[in-house]
C-alpha cells in the first residue's frame, strides 16, 4: 500500500474518531438536549452525513430509552464510533507497514 493512502487515511478516519470523542465527552447542560448534533453541522458532503448519522443514533435514543438514559446511550455510540474510527486508522498503518 503506498504511504499516501495511510496519511489520507490517518487524516480522515482521524478527524471523525476526535470529533466523535469530542461528541462524547462534551459537557451538556440540562437544556442543551437538542444541541448534540453541533460538532458535526459543517453544512454539505461528508460532514453532513456525519451529522446525520448522530442525529439518528440521537432519535432513535430519544425513542428507545427515558429521559435519564437518552445521554448515557448517546455518549456510549459516539464514544464507541472513535475508538472504531481509531482502529481504522491504526488498520491503515498496520496494512502499510507489514506489506511493504
Amino acid at each position: 500500500m503506498e504511504l499516501w493512502i495511510s496519511w489520507f487515511g490517518t487524516v480522515l478516519f482521524g478527524y471523525f474518531a476526535f470529533t466523535s470523542l469530542y461528541a462524547g465527552l462534551k459537557h451538556y447542560e440540562k437544556g442543551e438536549g437538542k444541541e448534540f448534533d453541533e460538532a458535526f453541522s459543517y453544512g454539505d458532503g461528508i460532514f453532513a452525513f456525519i451529522g446525520l448519522f448522530f442525529e439518528f443514533i440521537l432519535w432513535v435514543s430519544e425513542k428507545l430509552f427515558p429521559q435519564r438514559f437518552q445521554l448515557i446511550v448517546f455518549r456510549i455510540v459516539a464514544i464507541s464510533i472513535s475508538f472504531l474510527m481509531l482502529g481504522v486508522v491504526y488498520l491503515f498503518w498496520y496494512l502499510y507497514f507489514n506489506f511493504n
